[in-house]
């Protein structure tokens, strides 16, 4: 967030700037109304950096959205794929590098944004523009925590799928005392 156009005969900032990665707004303080300013293309006259992160958060996006899917089928309560436990395993090792991809290019996109920030701040407060902060604001605190637990996601899932294939043989089996009889059984598992 940028705050400028301060009164220099009072503390009262007049306005108040709000730069995300899709759109920058000004809060006008003495009409009390938000003006935004929305691109017509989110890929042109912008620098690279901000097109780089911002496609790194649509490939975030991507990526978890595509290890849903395969986490549901790698669990072991589900019954859509084959009764084949070493299927399941496949599904929950490529649902937590998935995750885990997905967190690292989260990672990546919240790391350049910041490092944009930094220096716009730094480059303004050189030039001795008045009145003109930069602050990392809640949604940036937001989305670093959701990157890092994406990315512990993934990493527990790869731990747990790559540990259970590594257990003896006699062992990977499910042994078939806690299902009631194929005699008995109604309906389907899900």
């Amino acid at each position: 967030m940028a705050q400028d156009a301060k009164d220099p005969h009072s503390s009262v900032g007049l306005s108040a700037r709000c730069r995300g990665l899709w759109s920058e707004c000004v809060f006008d303080n003495m009409a009390n109304l938000w003006t935004c300013d929305i691109p017509i293309s989110y890929l042109s006259e912008h620098s690279a950096v901000l097109v780089i992160t911002r496609a790194l958060v649509i490939l975030t996006g991507i990526l978890c959205l595509g290890a849903v899917p395969c986490l549901i089928a790698g669990m072991k309560c589900t019954k859509l794929i084959s009764e084949q436990v070493h299927q399941k395993y496949k599904f929950s090792l490529a649902a937590g590098t998935l995750f885990f991809l997905g967190g690292l290019s989260g990672a990546i996109a919240v790391l350049c944004y910041a490092v944009d920030t930094v220096q716009k701040y730094r480059l303004e407060v050189s030039l001795g523009i008045p009145g003109v902060t930069y602050e990392l604001g809640y949604s940036y605190w937001m989305a670093v925590a959701g990157t890092i637990c994406t990315c512990v996601t993934g990493i527990l899932l790869i731990v747990a799928s790559c540990a259970s294939t590594r257990t003896p043989r006699r062992w990977r089996r499910h042994p078939r005392v806690c299902l009631p009889p194929a005699s008995q059984r109604k309906g389907t598992y899900l």
